[in-house]
């Protein structure tokens, strides 16, 4: 029995130590900057309630004269109140993040100070049996004691020590007073007290738990609004620039077209790309082209307004919707003001980078109505900007649309007629003005489609360089020219030195040129049979130095350069200078109106006599009558070619009329 009782001796202690310790924790327990900041927010409700009580005594204390107590301790109350106000509306200004040890017992020491006047009041009537109504008393005591529960409830140390203020004041009261409910009120006094501490506790606990919930709320809705825009950024958003992506500016081209169906708000759509952006890659490297295109995207931003819709549609291609511009009048301003921000020159990792671009443009709904259709519109009118320049901005129109049209039906002709070997070369022969005597001839590409249709040079070898055949093209070409002069050779004629027709854009591609130079060296074919033909926009613009040394280089080798329609292009004296030309043709277009029009015969007189200070020859194109070759020879001019003496003939025409001509001379 004995043993029992130890063991429940022993079994009660460590329940009472752990009573004692969650005691202890709770008295010691700081108040978190939350349970600050719930009572700074109280402390208004908490002065007003104290002022509606201390008024409620002031009026039954009307009735008793010459009561000082009651001026000076109202006055005390108002006093607390303001002071405890006026910090309450200071410190909600401020945001509490942390509380420190000499904080929190400036809050206890405050409760206690805002308790005080009420501790004084049951000590004077209840105590010293002044003046005053006891019950009244003690019903603003006990109104006191559960409105400063409910106002410190967040800070448990500070309502107890404003609870036992009043509490004690009260038991001592009752105690000093000789009253004999004394006892009784002790109890109750302290059942009453330990109500409101266990309400003070319970309502902090809760509001704290309130409190973490709402914040693992918070944090739960930020983490997903954080994982929502991290999932609109990596579907929505580029990476390099910030703009919108693909995906993202096709939804808004779908939705502009949705509200101009609703609403008739038309819009207009740019397409752009930078110009040469491949050669910023190539010579800087991508992490340059990435900072080019981040600068293009400030710009873009910074030229139009914020509600117009930006989007980088992947490599150097932009697009943008305007959305208040739905007349084409209002284009070419905004089109200006975006070429000339992308003329500006960008530093970018210590270089010095000129991006420029290109401009498409289609309205909304004139152009179309449906966002893919805009979109290819924007793209063709895009690609003729490009063609016709660069820098610049075109409009799509219907002609646009039948020419690209015609061009892609013209790039499948040649296709096929490319595989099929249908290409075939034609010869013009090339004489001297005074005598007669044969130079050479100019070899002429000619393509006749299936159907009959003469297709001319100038058109499909353009659509040939844009779209990737020229190459086959021109390797075709170059073998057919081959294949005939050594036949002729066989048949014991001379044709002269044949001029072979290059494309600047097998300038681009000098090592192809240079395998085509040795595939007909490899024929016995040199500088003393053939002449290669070229015209300005072989050594015009950017990448002029690669041109001019491989020209050079086909100079050294033997072969005689000839510049083909000098005057109608961009080239100056000074880049003729840079270039060693044996020969100036003279465009057809001067020799027309040589007989009838004084500024042609000026121009060719000019040319003529430049070509003999520079000690090359010149060569006329298209001379189609005497007229002409009587006015040609007056001015200077060595050589012509033209219908006066034939027109372009195939081989073995040519091959006649070489015959003919040798018997001729002979």
């Amino acid at each position: 029995m004995i043993g029992g009782r130890l063991q429940r001796k022993t079994a009660v202690l460590p329940r009472v130590f752990s009573l004692l310790g969650r005691i202890r924790a709770v008295l010691t327990k700081h108040p978190s900057p939350e349970d600050v900041t719930s009572v700074v927010h109280g402390t208004s409700a908490g002065v007003m309630v104290t002022a509606v009580n201390a008024v409620i005594y002031a009026l039954d204390s009307l009735r008793w004269d010459h009561d000082m107590f009651v001026v000076f301790w109202i006055g005390a109350v108002f006093a607390l109140g303001l002071a405890l106000s006026r910090m309450s509306r200071r410190a909600a200004g401020r945001k509490v993040t942390r509380v420190s040890r000499r904080a929190a017992r400036r809050l206890i020491l405050t409760s206690v100070l805002l308790a005080a006047p009420w501790a004084a009041l049951p000590l004077h009537v209840l105590g010293m049996h002044d003046h005053g109504e006891p019950m009244v008393v003690l019903l603003v005591c006990t109104g006191m004691l559960a409105g400063g529960a409910f106002m410190l409830h967040r800070a448990f140390v500070a309502s107890l020590a404003f609870q036992a203020t009043i509490l004690s004041a009260v038991i001592l009261s009752f105690h000093l007073g000789g009253w004999a409910q004394a006892w009784a009120v002790t109890l109750y006094a302290l059942v009453y007290g330990g109500f409101l501490a266990y309400f003070s506790y319970s309502a902090g606990e809760i509001a704290r738990q309130r409190d973490e919930s709402v914040s693992a709320l918070s944090l739960a809705v930020e983490n997903l609004r954080q994982a929502r825009d991290e999932n609109y950024l990596l579907a929505n958003i580029d990476d390099t620039t910030g703009l919108l992506n693909r995906k993202a500016f096709n939804a808004r081209l779908a939705e502009a077209v949705a509200r101009q169906r609703t609403n008739g708000q038309g819009f207009t759509l740019f397409l752009m790309d930078l110009d040469r952006f491949k050669n910023i890659n190539d010579l800087f490297g991508h992490g340059v082209g990435d900072e080019l295109l981040a600068e293009i995207a400030r710009r873009l931003r910074a030229n139009l307004p914020a509600g117009d819709v930006i989007a980088r549609l992947g490599g150097d291609e932009f697009a943008v919707i305007l959305a208040e511009v739905s007349e084409a009048a209002k284009i070419r301003p905004i089109a200006d003001r975006l070429l000339a921000a992308f003329d500006q020159p960008a530093q970018l990792a210590g270089r010095r980078v000129h991006p420029g671009t290109s401009i498409g443009a289609v309205l909304c709904p004139e152009d179309g109505t449906d966002p893919v259709e805009l979109l290819l519109k924007a793209d063709l009118a895009l690609n003729r900007a490009k063609e016709t320049g660069r820098g610049q901005c075109l409009q799509f129109d219907e002609q646009l649309r039948q020419k690209v049209i015609s061009s892609d039906r013209i790039e499948a002709g040649l296709r096929e007629a490319l595989e099929g070997h249908q290409l075939f070369v034609q010869y013009q022969p090339k004489l001297a003005l005074t005598d007669g005597r044969l130079l050479g001839a100019e070899a002429l590409v000619r393509w006749r489609t299936p159907e009959g249709v003469d297709v001319a040079p100038d058109s499909f070898l353009a659509i040939a360089a844009e779209r990737g055949m020229l190459p086959n093209l021109s390797r075709q070409i170059a073998e057919t020219v081959a294949e005939n002069m050594t036949g002729w050779r066989s048949a014991g004629l001379d044709p002269g030195k044949i001029a072979l027709n290059i494309h600047p854009d097998d300038i681009k591609s000098p090592e192809l040129l240079l395998e085509t130079i040795g595939m007909f060296e490899a024929a016995g074919i040199t500088g003393q049979d053939l002449l290669i033909e070229i015209t300005e926009g072989c050594f015009i613009g950017r990448g002029t130095d690669m041109a001019i040394s491989l020209l050079d280089s086909l100079a050294d080798r033997g072969y005689e350069l000839s510049l083909d329609d000098f005057g109608t292009g961009h080239a100056s004296l000074s880049d003729l200078k840079k270039v060693p030309v044996a020969e100036l043709k003279i465009d057809r277009s001067f020799i027309a109106g040589l007989s009838f029009r004084r500024e042609d015969r000026a121009i060719v007189a000019a040319i003529a006599e430049m070509a003999r200070g520079m000690g090359i020859r010149s060569v006329a194109e298209g001379v189609e009558d005497e007229t002409q070759r009587s006015a040609l020879v007056e001015l200077g001019v060595d050589a012509g070619q033209g219908y006066l003496w034939a027109s372009p003939m195939n081989a073995g025409d040519f091959a006649q009329f070489l015959d003919r001509e040798a018997r001729r001379t002979g």
